[in-house]
């Protein structure tokens, strides 16, 4: 397979889709109100942001293409005050996901499907700063949302929750990768995808 180079017109997809994937996460990070989704607005998200990113892989066959999609979303979520683990986590899961794509020559729904689990993931990384640095995280929260809200986080946030959010993450990303085919069903048939 010959090697193709991103152009501009590809870095204006990444910023439509990043600005589109963007809206889900905000939408998704709403949900934090709830105090156990504090830990699975990444369920959500997952869910949501099936329909763009869905769509985004159908316009990829470039290499590097979902990584920088996904390196953006983690510098956003450090600019927002996560700290600078989705940083990493959103470049290690951009880079397989791009390498999966690449794997089913940008034209395999099953690779697209296993891509778009693997990129979701990248979201753990932003929660990372709730379970390392719990107290000091929740306390500043006590002010704007009360004890009750506080505590009922606290009761959520516990080592173990890690790996069931990824597990959770995994079902959550089928479910939405499966909504965002429905949705572009004519689209994955024009761009030959199978």
């Amino acid at each position: 397979m010959e090697k193709k180079r991103i152009g501009v017109k590809d870095l204006v997809n990444i910023g439509i889709f990043a600005v589109l994937y963007f809206i889900a996460f905000f939408i998704a990070g709403i949900t934090g109100f709830i105090p156990v989704m504090t830990v699975f607005y990444s369920v959500v998200l997952a869910v949501l942001g099936g329909i763009p990113c869905i769509l985004f892989f159908t316009k990829t066959d470039k290499f590097g293409m979902v990584t920088i999609l996904c390196l953006l979303m983690g510098i956003a979520t450090f600019m927002m005050g996560y700290g600078p683990y989705a940083i990493g986590t959103s470049l290690i899961c951009g880079l397989a996901a791009d390498f999966i794509l690449r794997v089913g020559q940008y034209k395999s729904w099953k690779h697209m499907l296993i891509a778009y689990c693997v990129f979701s993931e990248w979201v753990i990384g932003s929660q990372v700063i709730l379970f390392l640095y719990k107290d000091a995280y929740l306390e500043s929260y006590r002010a704007s949302q009360g004890d009750a809200y506080v505590e009922a986080v606290s009761a959520v946030v516990k080592s173990y929750m890690i790996p069931v959010d990824i597990v959770c993450v995994i079902v959550g990303a089928i479910v939405g990768a499966y909504i965002g085919r429905a949705i572009l069903k004519k689209h994955f048939k024009r761009a030959g995808i199978v």
